[in-house]
């Protein structure tokens, strides 16, 4: 058997893709070995390059850090898709690929003629993921097929933004990219599935991710409260467990859940109150919810109130009862656990400098940690794929730049 370094070695990808949910899960393929081919338009590019916070070099020249931070470890080649030698092209690189990646609006690549029913005929061994906000397969098309998405649509429609915020309030939004980054990853994990599922047909397939399906998973709690009960969970409070959700302590917040009885005990001893395990008005998950506001909050505020950060969590985590610091992302930098998991990696970038993002969550013990290579400027590497993949001449990549389809 050959001797792999990582785990996606030789294999190619071609990614046609923008803003986040497309380029993160590309750049976690290229993390993992694969050579990722950036498909962008010529001049342009992928709208993140211009996304702040921008850095430049003394030259005044600039790179997006929101563009960075999703495209380390890619290749860039610019191709004018609305060309009929772009197209050409982009067909002769997929017949040269073991998989698309793709998040365009929907029906841009089919007017195109660049959809996967095309590209499977000249490459039958594709693997053809489409990211999109609703889903993309004929036989699952429902009103909202055809609609583009960004992560605050769907976490607006999937149920997330309704659980978020005061109870009084307003829905609110979670961290911005929380649909996109979740999509990424599902996208990535049904890649892994096709891939493995080609070593055994020998044939490609396509692969649908909605990021509307991806973030019902997030609101999974509260769909199975409503099919079983017909309750409607909403945000401010929670009506499963109690206590749940951040602290003031001291010297900031630090944050837990009480799942379970068993848990509640060793939490009940942990804060000197060992006698409101047993305590009518906190026995069983449900009815410490309902009664934490008028009864409990106060006995655990005070408690919380009395102590650092570090003494409670110490304390918790002495009574087995899971708890942790809410982290800034200052925090984060300094946080020997992040440092020890090296979840922070840093990209030497010739006009940025050195500068640190977050790293994959992946780790397998048989693969080499990847030293990151910097976001690929525009169009950076024509010569190279064009020459070294396609076999084209040094006068024939001149004349296709000249005809502006590169």
């Amino acid at each position: 058997m050959n001797e792999l370094s990582y785990p996606l070695e030789g294999i190619r990808v071609l990614a046609l893709e923008q803003f986040i949910a497309g380029p993160l899960c590309s750049m976690w393929l290229g993390d993992m070995g694969a050579e990722v081919i950036k498909i962008e338009t010529p001049g342009i590019g992928d709208p993140r390059r211009k996304f702040p916070p921008m850095l430049g070099d003394a030259k005044g020249e600039q790179i997006s850090g929101g563009f960075m931070a999703y495209n380390r470890n890619k290749k860039s080649v610019t191709l004018n898709l609305k060309s009929e030698e772009g197209r050409r092209l982009y067909k002769e690189l997929v017949a040269k690929s073991d998989i698309v990646v793709e998040n365009l609006k929907p029906g841009t690549v089919d007017r195109l003629g660049l959809g996967y029913d095309v590209l499977k005929q000249v490459n039958p061994r594709i693997i053809y993921a489409a990211l999109s906000g609703f889903g993309r397969l004929e036989n699952l098309r429902g009103p909202y097929s055809d609609r583009p998405a960004f992560d605050a649509v769907v976490q607006a429609m999937g149920g997330v933004m309704h659980r978020i915020g005061e109870e009084d309030g307003p829905p609110m939004l979670a961290v911005a990219g929380t649909a996109d980054r979740l999509s990424a990853m599902v996208t990535g994990y049904a890649i892994f599935a096709a891939l493995f599922m080609r070593e055994r047909t020998g044939k490609g397939q396509f692969v649908d991710t909605a990021m509307y399906d991806s973030t019902m998973i997030l609101n999974e709690a509260a769909i199975s409260m409503y099919s079983m009960t017909g309750k409607v969970l909403s945000r401010g409070k929670d009506e499963l467990y109690a206590p749940v959700g951040a602290f003031k302590v001291k010297d900031g917040w630090i944050g837990l859940i009480i799942p379970g009885e068993d848990m509640w005990e060793r939490f009940a001893q942990a804060i000197g109150r060992a006698d409101l395990a047993e305590h009518p008005q906190c026995k069983g998950s449900q009815v410490r919810a309902r009664n934490y506001k008028n009864f409990l909050k106060p006995i655990v505020d005070t408690w919380m109130a009395s102590h650092t950060r570090e003494e409670v969590v110490q304390i918790l985590l002495e009574h087995g009862v899971p708890s942790g610091y809410v982290q800034t992302s200052a925090d984060l930098f300094t946080c020997p656990q992040v440092a020890a998991r090296h979840m922070l990696v840093e990209v030497n970038d010739p006009i940025a400098g050195p500068v640190k993002f977050a790293n994959n969550p992946f780790r397998l013990s048989a693969a080499a940690d990847k030293t990151p290579v910097p976001p690929p400027r525009l169009g950076e590497h024509n010569d190279e794929i064009l020459t070294a993949v396609l076999g084209y001449g040094a006068s024939e990549v001149a004349r296709l730049k000249q005809t502006k389809v590169i």
